[in-house]
């Protein structure tokens, strides 16, 4: 992992040297030329909602989490270098969201330091009714790509260095006497600061035809720190916009 976060490093700076050193002049397309390439900058180049399918989880995790495992996420700016026409090498900013839900008689619970998350079961609890139970992840990741066109078709391939902020959970519910438990903020069930592993990263591939198609991504490093969430690794498989346009 610090091969990788170093080689993300190494790319910022040194895209960041030639953008400081160069004399920039647009053209309506926001590119300009640097030796035998092509430099340009694109904001929200692509978006992208995908699945995540669980591999080695958690027992409690892997029997208990519903269905709605999803993840949605934005590129904010792409920095392109064109070494030849049909093809090209980037370094992005991307914004993550990422979302866990577990079975309707299960959901998560902070503990008191608000920083740790478990699993309970509605059995014993004060509720009759679980209609929601979530925990969200949001990151920023910094992917570095390369993307090949082939006419319509699109292929690409890369590695991202991600910075995960504190989870979200929150929950609703309905209590054993009727009443409606919904903690967006505070509450017993709700915290903006459950503890994740600060850096990961992962792998990823996409093909698209005329702009819209597939990708996958692999996270071999699991998103929570050891005692303070659900141990598990994941694969995402989702569709992609944007790319080769």
């Amino acid at each position: 992992m610090k091969k990788i976060l170093s080689i993300v490093a190494l790319a910022t700076v040194f895209c960041s040297g030639l953008f400081a050193q160069t004399k920039i002049n647009f053209n309506e397309d926001a590119d300009f030329s640097i030796g035998k390439g092509v430099f340009s900058a694109e904001p929200i180049s692509y978006v992208a909602f995908g699945d995540h399918n669980i591999i080695q989880a958690d027992a409690v995790f892997e029997n208990n989490k519903g269905k709605a495992l999803t993840e949605f996420f934005i590129n904010l700016i792409e920095m392109r270098i064109r070494p030849y026409d049909s093809g090209m090498f980037t370094l992005g900013v991307d914004f993550d969201w990422d979302y866990y839900r577990l079975r309707d008689t299960y959901f998560w619970t902070p503990d008191s330091s608000k920083e740790r998350v478990t699993i309970s079961s509605m059995e014993n609890s004060g509720f009759k009714r679980i209609k929601k139970s979530r925990l969200s992840v949001r990151t920023l990741s910094v992917p570095i790509a390369f993307e090949q066109d082939f006419d319509k078709f699109t292929f690409r391939v890369g590695v991202a260095g991600e910075y995960n902020l504190p989870a979200v959970c929150r929950f609703k519910g309905q209590s054993r006497d009727d009443s409606m438990v919904k903690e967006w903020k505070g509450g017993e069930h709700f915290s903006d600061q459950i503890k994740t592993r600060t850096f990961t990263y992962n792998v990823f591939g996409a093909l698209s035809y005329g702009g819209i198609g597939v990708y996958v991504k692999y996270c071999p490093v699991t998103q929570f720190e050891e005692g303070y969430g659900p141990q598990f690794k994941s694969v995402t498989f989702g569709i992609i916009t944007g790319l080769g346009m």
